[in-house]
């Protein structure tokens, strides 16, 4: 050892205090301490000196003189030390190799000297060194040193044993795929002899043990314990002998596996362990006749989420066995913010595809016996209020089960076809007799209209021109989307209202007949009354003006000082060049096609539903765009006219077929022929344009009754013209820019949560804790999402985080109940001291609210 660093640590020494003993019983330093040069400081070599002379210049002589007593022989014991009471407020120095790293790494406690000898290999490498002086402190023990190192090996953020077994499963991970022989992270451990104190700090926390204990056995005990810890059945005893026996360590290891999964950095490696260890345990075959109840806070392996949802599929399909409506939101609700839901996309669409499949056999058995109305009025506002949900929920399982038909929809095939018999078979007939008993006893055709309902053409009169002649809007936008359904408007309105700046009203107008575009697209401009041409085929005339094409409808609204234009050119103007465009029109027609462009042909017409989804998407964009940038604050969205669409192919029984070839035909397509003088047909509603659309001449057309079809040329499945209350129930949303207070009290809040019952105990190490959502979630109020955890007083987090999903829409609070299983993180907790309940926002990590907790744990070591 060189002088300059002898001295270097010396001088340290004299830091703490005025005295230094230094004892070199191999006198290795004798011929050093002759050459030691430190500026104030009298150096003794004890050889030559008397101690009781000594001991009288300590303390009498030179009482602030800084001395270095250099004893060339080992420390006397006590009895025998005439210089005990000085050395006792003295500091000592020791200059071999151990106690410099000790005084390298700025730890006192020399006692750890032969802890460091057993550990020098460590010490030989610079690099190691740096990286241990980031992690060690003052008060360091054998154990916790020990730790440290490991951590340093590990390549861990931080000394924790947490940190340090993230890495060392990652290492694991990564070696399980290809049988990987290269040096990992456990060989060093074993190479600096560190392994049986990873063993001692995991049976430490975990109360891990094990006659011969191996990483890979920590972490199938991990696995078993957390599986078998979350199964709610008295079945589970196959996992037992791999079930950590502590409750205290069984609670930490939960809370380790819950942070695992939730790690991005590690949640790979959860995942691909979770993958073998699922293999060589069977879990899929052992969890085979588990009840999805019983498996609901299991989040360890992935097929236990495929054991949930074939449970919850079965269900839907057995009538005897089907889950209370309440229950079966409670496990979507957990299972959406499940570690499976959120890393494998499919799954959320699956237990969204089973949400909407839950509402169509709901609403079944609500109808049971059909559909019966007095009067079409009533069935007419009945469709409005409830049975549009029946196709809503239809369009929202096809549109989820369609987004992973090649990420497992097989666990779904079956629920599919009963939905699609549900849908096709009964629904679609049971509401179209019903439909076409009404307009019959009533003879709807001959007068076309509902009491109380606005007819689509008279649309620019009723919405349009009546709010330019209040003179409070300037300006008036209208958004006509081509076959925008009115379940889809509804689902838009839902949409927009989520936004704080804006208000958004849904109402429909009874479309006419029949209900295809260029006739809808006529009536919904500036007309008196609307006629055919005998010599321009299907072309519908406004007061003598052709409606076909952009051009010829911006000629019709120029004459109310008005203007037509794409919304793929409108969304590509600049905010300068869009109001300049507009700057002289009091009316904008802007035409959005998305819907029809799809379903109406035969090549993409399966897509439809996946076409209504970027609908919703585009006009909500194109609503902001209009109110943001041109200045817009009365919005209007209408259509032209609805739809049918089912995702089976039809049968030939599906269709109508006519005894004649119709003579005078201008039109003939699948739901619809328009002509003169047409022959009527009992399999057909036989009607004049006069009549249902405010035309003028004799133009008469046929449509099929029911859901019926002519023909199936050019597709099938996507039809419109017909009379059907899913053709014809065409939306009217109104939309106002909100400013000021209006915005304020617009803007959606989420859902509020309180605990269940106070004061809050905790008396085992896993416990459950019950909230109740206190607002459902409606138009006023959004889900609230949450973590749940404890910490202590000093803010450190004692257990494990547990994410909740509120978003229950039921009216009964009852009903709206949530349970967190919390597992607390090691065992010493005391009864007396302060710990906090807290929830926390997911999204934002603000926190929500917080409670007192007492944490009592009457046994730590029970295994249960």
């Amino acid at each position: 050892m060189q002088i300059e660093q002898l001295q270097q640590g010396i001088r340290a020494k004299f830091e703490q205090s005025r005295l230094v003993f230094w004892y070199d019983p191999e006198e290795s330093f004798k011929e050093a301490v002759s050459m030691l040069i430190i500026e104030g400081v009298t150096v003794l070599d004890m050889s030559e000196q008397s101690l009781f002379e000594t001991k009288k210049r300590l303390e009498l002589d030179e009482p602030l003189t800084p001395f270095l007593l250099y004893f060339p022989y080992a420390e006397p014991e006590a009895d025998r030390d005439w210089l005990l009471d000085i050395r006792l407020y003295s500091e000592q120095f020791f200059a071999d190799v151990s106690s410099i790293l000790l005084n390298e790494l700025g730890i006192p406690k020399m006692a750890l000297r032969g802890h460091i000898r057993q550990r020098q290999s460590f010490f030989a490498n610079k690099q190691r060194m740096a990286a241990l002086k980031r992690f060690v402190t003052e008060n360091e023990d054998e154990a916790s040193l020990d730790r440290k190192m490991i951590a340093v090996l590990s390549k861990a953020e931080s000394a924790s044993l947490t940190d340090i077994l993230f890495q060392l499963v990652k290492d694991h991970a990564e070696a399980l795929p290809s049988g990987n022989d290269a040096v990992g992270l456990m060989d060093q451990l074993d190479k600096f002899e560190l392994t049986e104190s990873l063993w001692n700090e995991l049976a430490a926390q975990f109360g891990y043990a094990s006659s011969k204990p191996s990483l890979a056995d920590f972490i199938l005990k991990l696995f078993c314990t957390e599986l078998w810890s979350q199964i709610e059945a008295t079945d589970r005893d196959w996992l037992l002998n791999n079930v950590v026996k502590t409750g205290a360590g069984k609670a930490t290891a939960l809370a380790f596996m819950t942070g695992w999964r939730d790690s991005r950095s590690f949640a790979k490696a959860h995942d691909v362990i979770a993958r073998q260890i699922s293999g060589q345990l069977e879990v899929q075959s052992r969890c085979r006749d588990y009840h999805p109840n019983q498996l609901v806070e299991c989040e360890t392996f992935e097929v236990i989420e495929q054991a949930i949802i074939r449970g919850l599929v079965n269900d839907l399909l057995d009538v005897s066995r089907r889950l209370d409506r309440v229950q079966f939101e409670r496990i979507l609700s957990r299972r959406l913010v499940s570690h499976w839901c959120l890393s494998r996309k499919e799954y959320a669409a699956i237990y969204e595809a089973l949400r909407q499949a839950e509402r169509l056999l709901y609403l079944r058995q609500q109808y049971v016996d059909g559909f019966y109305y007095d009067s079409a009025k009533a069935m007419y506002s009945a469709y409005v209020s409830e049975l549009y949900l029946f196709d809503q929920a239809y369009r929202l399982f096809n549109e989820n089960v369609a987004s992973v038909l090649n990420k497992g929809a097989d666990i779904l095939r079956q629920l599919d076809e009963e939905i699609e018999n549900l849908y096709t078979h009964w629904y679609l007939y049971e509401i179209g007799l019903a439909w076409d008993r009404l307009l019959e006893n009533e003879h709807c055709l001959e007068e076309w209209k509902i009491g109380g309902v606005p007819q689509q053409y008279q649309f620019y009169d009723r919405q349009v021109a009546i709010h330019l002649k209040s003179k409070q809007f300037k300006r008036v936008f209208v958004i006509i989307s081509d076959a925008l359904r009115y379940e889809v408007a509804h689902e838009l309105v839902f949409s927009i209202n989520r936004e704080k700046r804006f208000k958004a009203e849904l109402n429909t107008q009874f479309g006419v007949l029949p209900s295809y575009t260029q006739l809808g697209m006529a009536a919904l401009l500036p007309h008196k009354t609307l006629s055919y041409a005998t010599d321009q085929g299907a072309v519908v005339f406004a007061d003598g003006l052709s409606t076909q094409g952009l051009d010829n409808r911006n000629a019709i609204l120029t004459k109310v000082k008005g203007m037509a234009v794409s919304a793929k050119v409108l969304s590509a103007w600049s905010n300068e060049e869009g109001r300049e465009k507009i700057r002289d029109a009091e009316v904008v027609y802007i035409y959005h096609d998305t819907i029809d462009a799809i379903g109406d042909k035969l090549p993409t017409e399966e897509k439809t539903f996946e076409a209504c989804r970027d609908a919703i998407n585009e006009l909500k964009d194109l609503v902001g765009r209009v109110i943001n940038r041109l200045n817009g604050n009365r919005v209007l969205v209408t259509a032209d006219h609805g739809f049918l669409f089912q995702q089976t192919a039809l049968s030939e029984a599906d269709k109508t077929v006519l005894d004649f070839k119709p003579g005078g035909t201008i039109e003939a397509r699948k739901r619809y022929i328009i002509g003169d003088h047409l022959r009527a047909d009992s399999a057909c509603w036989k009607g004049r344009i006069a009549d249902t659309a405010n035309g003028c001449g004799d133009t008469e057309f046929l449509i099929p009754k029911g859901a019926q079809r002519f023909h199936f040329i050019g597709g099938s499945r996507f039809v419109h013209g017909g009379a059907m209350l899913q053709e014809i129930c065409v939306p009217v949303i109104s939309i106002a820019a909100l400013r000021g207070e209006k915005m304020v009290q617009n803007e959606k809040q989420p859902v509020g949560i309180v605990v269940k019952s106070q004061p809050i105990k905790m008396a085992n190490n896993i416990d459950k804790i019950s909230f109740i959502q206190t607002d459902a979630v409606d138009e006023q109020h959004i889900a609230r999402q949450v973590d749940i955890f404890i910490i202590d007083s000093d803010g450190k987090e004692v257990s494990s985080r547990e994410t909740l999903n509120f978003d229950s829409q039921s009216t009964s609070m009852n009903e709206r109940t949530r349970d967190a299983r919390l597992k607390l993180i090691g065992s010493q907790f005391d009864r007396h001291a302060a710990y906090t309940l807290v929830l926390e926002n997911t999204i934002t990590q603000t926190r929500y609210s917080q409670y007192a907790v007492t944490i009592d744990l009457a046994f730590t070591d029970d295994f249960f």
